[in-house]
Formats: structure tokens, sequence, C-alpha cells
């Protein structure tokens, strides 16, 4: 399982700026939202797409997941091609049930280009089990499940086992709101026995670290060694362990 850093953290941070960032917290990938300050986008051409893959560091983090803005943006052509481009899937929330043909067509634009997109559910194990058979009936490799993560939703303890149940070997991705600088508040809420359900399920993709809410982003800032605030000049802190709530 590898841990990374959703640019939710820091929307105007520069590319290389939050592999720095990955590198001074100990993570090893980066989830890129679209829209941020890093530039990668669907509408770049191929060969600037090229040129992000060769600026990234060969031993340090990597670009985990692109996530789309909207399932409509992440169906399109351009997207299966920038995920074909960087060898990252796409990630997106799942649309309504009668939106399933849409993601088979998707799908197949996707194992066209050599891409992959991730369709995102929430901790409901109905939904992520529906999910799983439109990826089971899309060509393989195309298509796979994301789960975004809220400590807030009710039950996520007692939910966490039949999400994974449902989702199977299909689980890609998954964003953990919280966690980092907001671990010591969320003890108690069902982070500690996820943790466990992951690596007892042999779970080997990512978990993204993003806010809870925009309220913690000073707190992030400085958790990712930005003291000074959000401009240039701010002072570097020191590396800590990257704190998820595990012990709950």
């Amino acid at each position: 399982m590898r841990l990374a850093l959703s640019t939710e953290a820091a929307p105007d941070l520069a590319l290389a700026d939050l592999v720095a960032a990955c590198v001074r917290r100990g993570l090893a990938a980066l989830e890129l939202v679209e829209g941020h300050a890093h530039g990668v986008s669907p509408t770049l051409p191929a060969e600037a797409l090229e040129r992000v893959r060769r600026r990234l560091p060969a031993d340090g983090p990597r670009i985990a997941a692109f996530r789309a803005g909207s399932i409509e943006r992440a169906t399109s052509p351009l997207a299966a091609a920038l995920s074909a481009a960087l060898a990252v899937p796409v990630v997106a929330p799942a649309g309504d049930e009668g939106d399933d043909d849409s993601l088979l067509e998707a799908a197949g634009r996707y194992a066209a280009a050599g891409g992959t997109l991730l369709v995102a559910h929430g901790t409901d194990a109905g939904r992520a089990e529906r999910l799983r058979r439109v990826v089971e009936a899309a060509p393989e490799g195309a298509l796979g499940l994301a789960w975004d993560v809220d400590p807030d939703d009710d039950g996520l303890a007692a939910a966490s086992a039949a999400v994974l149940e449902a989702a199977g070997p299909h689980l890609r991705h998954v964003r953990l709101r919280g966690g980092g600088p907001e671990a010591a508040g969320q003890e108690g809420r069902g982070i500690g026995p996820l943790m466990a359900r992951l690596t007892l399920a042999g779970y080997d993709g990512t978990l993204a670290l993003a806010p809870s809410t925009s309220r913690y982003r000073y707190a992030w800032s400085a958790w990712l060694g930005r003291r000074g605030g959000w401009g240039c000049g701010s002072k570097s802190a020191g590396p800590s362990p990257v704190r998820l709530g595990i012990n709950d």
C-alpha cells in the first residue's frame, strides 16, 4: 500500500513543490486533482504530458492518480489519453445507476487508449457491489474502483469490511479525508479498523490523504513544512511520522 498526498491539501503548489512536500513527509505518491496549480490537465498535448513524466524524479514520489472534476470529464477521450500518457488511472465519482451504460462506453475508450478509469464510491457496500458488476463487464483493465473514505460517515468501522468484500480485487485507490495533521482528532472513528482490514485484505493500491474540510488548510500547510504560510519563503518543518489514527 502506497501513501499519497492529494493536492486538495495544497492546491496552490506547483508539481515540483508537491514532490518536495512528499519527500519531507515520506509519502510515495501524489493524487493530482484537476484544476490545481500543478498544471496537469487532459487538455495538455501529448508532448506536454511526456514532459511531466520526465520531470518526476526516478527515485522519488510518483503520480498515483489524476482526479477529474466530474464523471463527464473523466469519460472523455482526452481523459483516456491522459491516463495512457502518464500511465496513471483517472478517478471520478460514480454517477447514478442509469449511467452504467455510459461507463461501459467509456471503458471502451480507455481500453483503446491503453488507460484506466476508476469510479469512486463512498462507504456503501451496495453501491460498491453494483459498480463491481460494471467493472467485470468492461474490457479487462479498463475500469476499476476507488473508495472515498470520510470518517464522518456513520458506521465506518462496521461497514468497511463489507465495502472491501463488495469491491473485491477491483479496488485500486482509496482517498481518506483526514489523517496527517488531523489524525489525533479522528481517533475512535473507524480509521484504525479500516487500515487493519486493508492490510489483511492484501490491498496493494494507493491510500491518498486529503483534508477533511478547508478549515484545516493551515494545519496541512504546517504539516507539509510550510509553517510560514502559503506564500513563498515559508520555513520548512522537519519530518515526523505520518499518522493515520491506526490505534483507534
